[in-house]
């Protein structure tokens, strides 16, 4: 990010941790179902080590893993999405514009010059004013909305928002 010559930064915002929190219940949702498997197939392996006599481990051990991982593979796979794009994922409010970069499977970046600002709202769901996160929705004079969703603390964000477009205009 290059900034001009006389702009400075207000304030940088993330995206709020909370957009872990599906990936991880999907996960636990699907490894809850799983326990009970996983304690058979440990049982039947005991049983088969037992049965055997030239010491060696039974293959059967090895056998849990695979409906394991085909089970967690995709709630792996979404909380490795939400993570790099957490990692990816900037807000730049300075004194003459606001600049995005949001998303990694679905990529918005912009920057909205303050003078162009009409309006901005927050939308903030249940979970999110328990958890601290919302969405800061700024509108632009043509009508154009941009949302940037599960950022932390949107109401000292969206305070800091309104004194910035005050002063540019």
């Amino acid at each position: 990010m290059s900034l001009q010559s006389d702009e400075r930064i207000l304030r940088q915002a993330r995206i709020h941790p909370g957009i872990f929190g599906l990936p991880v219940l999907a996960l636990i949702a699907c490894l809850f179902p799983m326990l009970p498997i996983l304690f058979i197939f440990r049982e039947m392996g005991d049983a088969l080590g037992q049965l055997n006599q030239s010491g060696a481990p039974a293959a059967f051990n090895a056998l849990w893993l695979l409906p394991l991982a085909f089970l967690l593979l995709p709630p792996l796979l979404i909380l490795l999405l939400a993570s790099v794009a957490y990692l990816k994922s900037e807000i730049t409010l300075t004194n003459k514009r606001l600049i995005y970069r949001t998303g990694f499977l679905v990529r918005a970046a912009g920057e909205l010059p303050l003078e162009n600002v009409e309006a901005m709202f927050i939308l903030e769901p249940l979970l999110g004013r328990l958890l601290g996160y919302g969405t800061v929705a700024v509108s632009t004079l043509g009508g154009l909305q941009f949302p940037l969703r599960f950022i932390g603390k949107p109401h000292v964000f969206h305070a800091r928002l309104q004194r910035a477009v005050a002063d540019a205009k």
